[in-house]
């Protein structure tokens, strides 16, 4: 099933809940007690299943190592902690201006939906029919940037073998990789012309392959891929036991000359 099609499932069978369920008012004032901060480990366990509706005072703390700078994550935030990485869908834009990549983040629950797409947790806001975004008036009160000055994270350098389960939304960087294909970063929609989100097969020096999942959206969709060998940096995304690398903050770093 796409992904689209299985978002559009998925919201059919949880708009029933969504008019009996509110946020409860105060859970984040600031004269209030903080509440306890829990992994993102902790909180992806808590969402097996289709959906489920966050109505405790639910804590976590994070930095933000995927955004839409580069229109890689639309409308959408990656972050992690040392137990995992969590996205975060917003519907809301120019995120990375608020939260640049590096910052350090503190995410507040209450009231959100944790929600299973192909068995991959990610946070959202009630379903309508605009999607499951939280609404671009809430992210402030759902999403505090901590004061600290962003600084860039370290990527887990990684091989293609060792991508697995607990990699998914988590910051790796691949060596020593190559392009299979000589073509752009996105195909365009024969219909529409417009570029669409696109597969390309990267292979290492031992022969093994893997799949680098690119925005139609990103600015550098029409470029052509980087030739010779080098490192990538990205965000591991999953569907359906499907894994695939999404590039983050264009870091990009190919030796053209390199056989």
């Amino acid at each position: 099933m796409k992904p689209i099609a299985y978002i559009s499932l998925l919201l059919a069978a949880t708009l029933g809940c969504a008019a009996g369920c509110s946020r409860s008012d105060g859970w984040n004032d600031p004269g209030k007690e903080e509440p306890e901060t829990y992994s993102i480990a902790w909180l992806k366990s808590q969402g097996r299943g289709e959906s489920r509706l966050l109505t405790e005072a639910i804590v976590v703390r994070g930095r933000v190592v995927a955004n839409d700078r580069y229109g890689e994550w639309s409308r959408s935030l990656v972050i992690e902690d040392e137990t995992g990485g969590i996205t975060i869908f917003a519907d809301a834009v120019r995120l990375a201006d608020r939260y640049p990549f590096g910052a350090t983040v503190v995410l507040y629950c209450n009231g959100l939906r944790l929600y299973d797409l192909g068995g991959k947790i990610v946070v959202g806001a009630e379903p309508s029919a605009y999607g499951f975004g939280i609404a671009a008036e809430e992210v402030a009160s759902h999403l505090h940037r901590g004061e600290d000055r962003p600084s860039a994270p370290e990527p887990r350098v990684v091989s293609l073998d060792a991508i697995r389960a607990e990699s998914v939304d988590t910051y790796v960087q691949v060596r020593n990789v190559r392009f299979c294909e000589r073509a752009g970063w996105c195909d365009r929609d024969p219909e529409t012309g417009r570029y669409v989100d696109t597969e390309r097969t990267i292979v290492d020096e031992a022969g093994r392959t893997f799949l680098v999942r690119t925005s139609g959206g990103c600015l550098y969709a029409k470029e052509s891929l980087p030739e010779g060998k080098g490192s990538i940096c990205g965000v591991v995304d999953c569907f359906n036991g499907k894994y695939t690398l999404r590039v983050v903050n264009r870091e990009i770093d190919f030796d053209s000359e390199q056989p």
